[in-house]
């Protein structure tokens, strides 16, 4: 979850630096082009319904904006004990975002989409630093309105998918 709303955040962290793109426009096209994420540039409020270690904290403030390097926004989601930093980029060449997130404790993600439009999934995995385990992530964003989004964040626990975060987060 924490990898989600950072991505958010993504997926929704690093973009271009242009302008940015309309919220009608951003919510026919997210994730399409280098300026498909261009709508997170700001400062969003964030609410998490399943709050967790792996999900954060139940309210967090996601601040994103331009990068000075490439197709990239960089992004800071922080909340009670919890704080991360990370990139929602975008690479032409393969048509690609990524979104790699550094966690305060040492723990880190980097999930990937090729998804446009107003649902898409980004999917990556995450190091544990406390156990020193990986696993596999995924983080399904929606655009539910203008200046509002959704992340629910899975993690694949054996052969299956859990919840470990359910976050919505609107433009301040």
């Amino acid at each position: 979850m924490k990898r989600t709303l950072l991505l958010v955040a993504l997926a929704v962290f690093s973009l271009a630096p242009c302008s940015a793109l309309s919220q009608s426009n951003s919510m026919a096209s997210m994730g399409m082009g280098a300026h498909g994420y261009d709508f997170l540039v700001g400062t969003w409020m964030c609410v998490n319904s399943v709050p967790s270690p792996v999900g954060g904290p139940a309210t967090s403030q996601l601040t994103a904006s331009r990068s000075g390097a490439g197709d990239s926004i960089s992004v800071h989601l922080a909340g009670t004990g919890f704080d991360a930093l990370g990139y929602v980029s975008y690479s032409s060449k393969t048509k690609t975002w990524y979104g790699p997130t550094a966690y305060a404790d040492g723990s880190y993600s980097t999930e990937s989409s090729q998804q446009t439009g107003n649902k898409v999934v980004w999917s990556g995995s995450y190091f544990d630093a406390a156990s020193g385990k990986s696993i596999p992530i995924r983080d399904t964003y929606t655009l539910a309105g203008s200046g509002k989004y959704t992340d629910l964040s899975e993690s694949q626990i054996g052969d299956t998918w859990k919840t470990s975060g359910n976050i919505t987060c609107t433009k301040s």
